[in-house]
């Protein structure tokens, strides 16, 4: 066997792992494209509220608790404890009237 042919044979199976190594980077490349397609899906469907989605609404423009006067807290406190005692009772009564269910005495406010 000359020796050049063993030239030849060195440069196929370099040539062959090259193609080789190529295909596998090509495909593991494709696939990580794939992975961050389904994770940006993903994403956009799990997305948390942002400061700028959340309706001005909800945002409180008072100060936070620690500087105010702990009689307004506790006055605001009891404000809030009402109203949504008030609200539950309100519920409570469109609830009953829905399924037919009788009123309960301490849903009227009148007695």
């Amino acid at each position: 066997m000359p020796w050049w042919s063993w030239i030849l044979i060195w440069f196929a199976l370099a040539a062959g792992a090259a193609a080789f190594y190529a295909l596998i980077g090509y495909r593991l490349f494709q696939r990580f494209l794939g992975i961050l397609r389904e994770f940006e899906a993903a994403s956009a469907k799990l997305s948390l509220r942002t400061p700028d989605t959340v309706p001005s609404s909800v945002l409180r423009e008072e100060p936070a608790g620690i500087f105010t006067e702990p009689d307004e807290a506790r006055k605001a406190y009891e404000a809030g404890k009402a109203s949504r005692r008030e609200a539950r009772r309100l519920r409570r009564i469109e609830r009953r009237t829905a399924k037919g269910q009788p009123r309960a005495w301490r849903d009227l406010p009148e007695l």
